[in-house]
């Protein structure tokens, strides 16, 4: 893992080439991604050139394109008569996890919803002088799509904090999309979550694809009013490039993080955050600390961690071309990095 030292001459210039790395340019891409974007499309494009092109095509073509993509990139075999999870595999589903799984489902979802409710806004209304009055109304909207991710891992925490608090702002219809993978819409447990939650139309589609056909409505699936849910770069760059024709809620990703620590910070904790982040693939995570000690006790953890860590390739690759460790002059200049 790179170190950037401020101490020394070009220690600044090193580290301003990392940040412009970083920026939200559309290039953060694994090995892997970068490999699949040539074998799909014959040619290195850019994520946002291949972003550009998928929402294209599916607006153009309807659901036809959209099955394509999942062919070609997601390589299954989806058509227009599977592409919906039939709500017998979501009850199925529902009553092949544990109990347990299911008790804490219940629980967060508690938990989510309580809060929402404080949150909620509620209608305001002046009454004027003379009679009448002003008011504000707050409405739910009609449909709302939910991207659930399914590459590296399952993600039942996205449908709790994504479906819930539509509920709770009483939108009627939830759309949710997820990749055709063990993680992704053939995964129990996010089924499961997703009939426990009460939501029926589940898709089993993902990527931009998934992302252009909530938003311009393709043969069986109307469009939606706005596209909530994390995901990978190429997500992320669809929400941006939809934006406009549907509501989206922040363009998230890829995962980073930045560490800012002094001497007294927990090299284990630090480490295992940095991970946390950068096993996503592409993640980026940097360390900003004044302490040589404590840089050294955290690279050596890192190292440490990497031995055990099932996507430790990934993870490695992730922490070599987008993390650093950054030796700052002063906890202040850390702080004022940050």
């Amino acid at each position: 893992m790179r170190r950037i030292d401020l101490h020394a001459s070009g220690g600044r210039d090193e580290l301003e080439s990392l940040r412009k790395t970083l920026v939200s340019q559309g290039d953060l891409v694994s090995p892997a991604g970068r490999q699949r974007t040539i074998d799909v499309f014959g040619e290195p494009l850019s994520p946002r050139q291949v972003v550009e092109k998928i929402c294209e095509d599916v607006k153009r073509e309807g659901l036809s394109a959209v099955l394509d993509y999942t062919k070609r990139i997601d390589h299954a075999d989806v058509t227009a008569e599977t592409f919906r999870v039939p709500l017998q595999a979501l009850e199925k589903a529902h009553q092949s996890v544990a109990p347990e799984f299911l008790a804490t489902v219940r629980r967060v979802r508690q938990r989510v919803e309580d809060f929402q409710k404080k949150i909620l806004p509620s209608d305001v209304c002046l009454p004027l002088d003379g009679g009448g009055s002003l008011r504000q109304r707050y409405l739910p909207l009609d449909r709302v799509g939910v991207c659930v991710p399914g590459g590296a891992a399952a993600y039942p925490s996205t449908l709790l904090m994504t479906v819930v608090p539509a509920q709770v702002a009483g939108v009627p219809e939830i759309v949710v999309v997820a990749p055709p993978t063990k993680f992704g819409s053939e995964n129990d447990h996010v089924l499961a979550t997703c009939y426990e939650l009460g939501v029926s139309t589940v898709l089993r589609i993902g990527g931009a694809q998934a992302v252009a056909a909530m938003a311009y409505g393709v043969e069986s699936l109307q469009q939606v009013d706005i596209i909530v849910g994390p995901g990978n770069l190429f997500v992320a760059l669809a929400k941006e490039f939809v934006y406009g024709d549907v509501a989206i809620d922040s363009i998230a990703g890829p995962s980073e993080i930045v560490v800012v620590a002094d001497e007294a910070g927990n090299a284990e904790t630090i480490s295992a955050d940095m991970l946390a982040q950068a096993e996503h693939s592409p993640g980026s995570a940097i360390l900003l600390t004044a302490s040589q000690t404590l840089a050294d006790a955290v690279e050596a953890a890192l190292s440490r961690r990497l031995e055990t860590l099932e996507r430790a390739d990934l993870t490695r690759d992730s922490l070599d071309r987008f993390g650093a460790i950054v030796i700052t002059r002063n906890n202040e200049e850390s702080a004022e990095l940050a």
